[in-house]
């Protein structure tokens, strides 16, 4: 099965309220007839009219979009989403970042996530600010209950912009990672490899790294063997579709990973975890390029990840990187 099936639903919860009155008879003091004249001179009172409730437009496009994803109409839920949109889902195994670029994309992702796994995806909206909607959210699919970790949850980030979704971001919480990623490594082991350490090769371990920012992601295609030691980090910005962009190295303590690590990019993150170790961050702008020094790059594991913003979004990464003596 494609792992591209395993992340996404939503389930409906069907709530039937029952009101039960109860009267009795009781006797009623006789009242005083009041003339027709006096009935005549009361204030007629208008009925208070109750508003009716308002959805931002933003959140209305989202909730529709969902709405039309949990019906199974696909191409529908595309239809509202720009046809240059950026979706992440960040988190996951085996590299910790799956990204669709445009709307057909995406309308293949839903269609491979979520044909034929009685898909079921409920997102609560948390609050909107110019146009982004942040919320939470929970999925069902029959492959993760089938593994007994479902409802996964998420932390969601929808820009929209002129009636369409701009960028989605999806990031799995802490809590949902620490029990999936586990089963998921049980029953699919090659997974697990994709995040272990390479293995000793004979490559000349290197000084200096060049990572390059386009196509609303970042690649790094050299050695993954570092020399410890000072270290030249070129970065260079193909993009301008973004107000800013970074690059960023860390450690982590033992029994973490690059997956853990990426879990903990979402937007009520109140920073790096304390198993995290900022090493090296550093901002660019569109269509920039800068030569950095990285001077305290120690024997073991190192990784890197790269960002975007506004709002502020991991958007790709790379290692393990080992360094060795």
């Amino acid at each position: 099965m494609s792992t591209r099936r395993m992340f996404f639903g939503l389930i409906c919860v069907l709530v039937v309220l029952g009101m039960v009155g109860c009267t009795g008879a009781q006797s009623q003091p006789t009242a005083t007839p009041v003339p027709p004249t006096a009935v005549a001179e009361l204030p007629i009172v208008a009925p208070t009219a109750v508003p009716e409730p308002t959805v931002d437009p933003a959140t209305a496009v989202v909730m529709e979009m969902i709405a039309r994803a949990n019906a199974e109409d696909y191409a529908g839920a595309a239809e509202l989403v720009a046809d240059d949109m950026m979706a992440y889902l960040i988190g996951l195994p085996p590299t910790g970042i799956e990204i669709y670029w445009g709307k057909d994309q995406f309308q293949t992702f839903l269609e491979e996530c979520c044909t034929g796994q009685h898909f079921a995806w409920e997102v609560i909206p948390e609050r909107v600010e110019d146009g982004v909607v942040y919320a939470q959210s929970k999925t069902w699919m029959d492959f993760t209950r089938e593994l007994g970790v479902a409802p996964n949850s998420w932390y969601e980030v929808f820009v929209v912009k002129d009636g369409k979704i701009m960028l989605y971001v999806s990031t799995i919480t802490e809590e949902s990672l620490a029990r999936f990623k586990p089963i998921l490594y049980e029953v699919m082991p090659e997974l697990a490899t994709a995040v272990q350490p390479p293995p000793e090769s004979d490559e000349t371990p290197v000084s200096e790294v060049t990572i390059t920012i386009a196509n609303n992601t970042c690649a790094y295609d050299g050695p993954l063997t570092l020399q410890a030691g000072k270290l030249i980090v070129n970065a260079a910005v193909q993009d301008q579709n973004w107000e800013k962009y970074a690059v960023s190295f860390f450690t982590l303590d033992e029994g973490k990973d690059l997956i853990d690590l990426m879990a903990t990019t979402h937007y009520k993150a109140s920073g790096p975890p304390s198993w995290s170790h900022f090493g090296f961050l550093e901002e660019l702008g569109p269509n920039e390029r800068q030569t950095y020094t990285y001077l305290e790059v120690e024997e073991g594991l190192l990784y890197m990840v790269c960002w975007a913003g506004s709002p502020e979004t991991a958007i790709g990464n790379a290692g393990p990187f080992v360094v060795v003596p």
